[in-house]
């Protein structure tokens, strides 16, 4: 009977090393799949904090070649007033040239205010433009510095309207395609992604050899690694 109780108690001495031993061999498998699931996850945030790094860098300098290609783009606008300016008096009639003349000089005063950064006096002459020459030669690009203007105020709204009074009813002027990567970038700003592909993907259809058109694909290619 001793004999038995001694084997009993061995027993279930041996029984419990074992269930602890297995319990100490679950923990430590726990442990190194946890561990694994965390390196996992630092390697899933390091990829992500270089993704959002690459995004920054891409987004500035994409800012970066878009204002000097508006400081290019004005300075170019006003070249090529002083070139017509010149041109007027030698093909207009003396009532065209006079209405011309006129119209440049508005023109022309509007882009060097907003070359200088003063944007509400050139959004006044902008708007000058606009009720006075309804048809004047550069009707559509008031409209389209208008948006400009606003936008840089971060004045949404008021950029988008403007940039679609360019699309719907100047689609053959060259500001057309420019209005429409402004309108794909105000839906970006605002966080449309639906509305910012519509718009990217109409532009780079309609305008496909142009610059805008070339930065819409880019937005696009950002987007997409973003979202991957």
């Amino acid at each position: 009977m001793k004999k038995l109780l001694i084997f009993s108690f061995i027993l279930l001495i041996s029984a419990d090393s074992f269930s602890e031993e297995h319990s100490s061999e679950l923990l430590l498998q726990k442990i190194e799949s946890l561990q694994k699931e965390v390196e996992s996850l630092r390697n899933l945030v390091e990829e992500n904090a270089y993704l959002i790094e690459r995004y920054q860098e891409l987004q500035q300098q994409r800012y970066l070649d878009l204002d000097k290609r508006l400081h290019d783009i004005l300075s170019s606008e006003l070249s090529n007033i002083d070139n017509e300016n010149l041109e007027i008096f030698s093909v207009e009639g003396e009532s065209n040239q006079s209405t011309l003349s006129m119209e440049i000089d508005v023109y022309r005063n509007a882009l060097e205010l907003f070359d200088s950064s003063r944007y509400a006096q050139a959004l006044q002459k902008f708007r000058e433009l606009i009720v006075s020459f309804p048809e004047g030669k550069y009707i559509a690009d008031a409209y389209f510095w208008s948006g400009e203007l606003y936008l840089a105020q971060k004045q949404n709204e008021d950029a988008r309207e403007n940039y679609l009074v360019v699309v719907r009813k100047y689609i053959n002027h060259n500001r057309a395609s420019d209005s429409l990567y402004k309108l794909g970038l105000i839906e970006k700003l605002l966080g449309n992604k639906e509305g910012e592909k519509e718009y990217f993907l109409k532009l780079i259809k309609e305008y496909p050899n142009t610059g805008a058109a070339e930065l819409a694909k880019k937005s696009l290619e950002i987007s997409s690694e973003k979202s991957n």
